[in-house]
């Protein structure tokens, strides 16, 4: 095993692409199982998409839309929460497998999807409050400036304000509770106990988690941004609308397993460099085996 430290940004990056390189089939196989399950959903729902138009058919949609965003969050909690176990073993120097870290998150799922809850719930509020300042800031604006030209160019102007402020708000979120999962596996910790814990843990640190989550959510988009390219420049022969989706999807299922494990080697790595940092957790592991050692040897004694 590799001696607990601190690591500066640049090795614990260093350090999250060497533990994927050497248990690539481990992260590639957690990473298949729930997208495949959302590949699946996926296909047998697109036939669905072309005929929604106008009235009715459209809110169809619309809600299709939002049911699949549900879905999908559900499946990808499931695998971050199994990868997380996952890195708790490879990184302690243990073994385990695909199934063994979904079957070790089993009993923790409900406390996963609670802090999923929260985090949702946080964030709901905040952006429902920032939007309703938004709008009020928009309607004084046009009542005091009344020409419509001025006034569009007012809204536009506050409207890429309010993009800024909640990507800003997002990041702030995501740094703040970036750890409750992590906390929730490792520590079997509650919902709201993962959460807090991640305020804990996550302070000092919350600028690095942002800056490793920033870096592997672009890695990502460019690799799904180019396998779907790919896909499209396949499909395009064809001249089917369903043929074109199809492979489409396929290239994003590819793009996804082979990306979104990054995300959580390096995020799950933080947990523990902070943890080693604030609570000397490297030591605690060393005297944790220490105390473990003299146990076969003084039962080999009474032998």
């Amino acid at each position: 095993m590799e001696p607990l430290r601190p690591m500066s940004t640049g090795e614990l990056l260093d350090r999250t692409f060497a533990l994927y390189r050497k248990n690539f089939l481990l992260f590639l196989g957690i990473a298949v199982v729930t997208h495949a399950v959302y590949l699946g959903y996926e296909l047998l729902t697109i036939k669905s998409a072309p005929v929604m138009r106008g009235g009715k058919l459209l809110a169809s949609y619309y809600l299709s839309i939002a049911l699949a965003f549900v879905f999908m969050t559900v499946v990808l909690t499931i695998s971050q929460a199994a990868t997380v176990k996952a890195v708790a073993a490879v990184h302690l120097d243990q073994t385990t497998s695909v199934w063994a870290a979904y079957g070790s998150v089993r009993r923790r799922i409900f406390s996963v999807f609670g802090v999923l809850l929260f985090v949702f719930l946080i964030a709901g509020l905040i952006t429902g409050v920032l939007l309703v300042i938004l709008g009020i800031g928009l309607g004084l604006v046009i009542v005091a400036l009344g020409s419509a030209a001025r006034s569009q160019t007012a809204s536009l102007i506050l409207g890429f304000a309010f993009l800024l402020s909640a990507l800003a708000i997002f990041v702030a979120l995501y740094a703040r509770y970036a750890l409750a999962i992590q906390a929730c596996i490792v520590e079997n910790l509650g919902s709201w106990a993962s959460m807090k814990r991640s305020v804990q843990l996550s302070k000092e640190g919350r600028l690095r988690i942002a800056i490793v989550y920033v870096l592997f959510l672009i890695l990502s988009w460019i690799a799904a941004l180019c396998l779907e390219s790919l896909g499209r420049m396949a499909a395009t022969p064809w001249h089917n609308q369903i043929a074109s989706i199809v492979v489409v999807q396929v290239a994003g299922f590819v793009a996804g397993s082979l990306t979104d494990p990054l995300a959580t080697i390096g995020i799950s790595l933080l947990y523990y460099d902070q943890r080693v940092r604030k609570e000397a957790f490297d030591l605690q592991l060393m005297m944790s085996s220490l105390d473990a050692a003299p146990g076969p040897v003084v039962a080999q004694l009474e032998v």
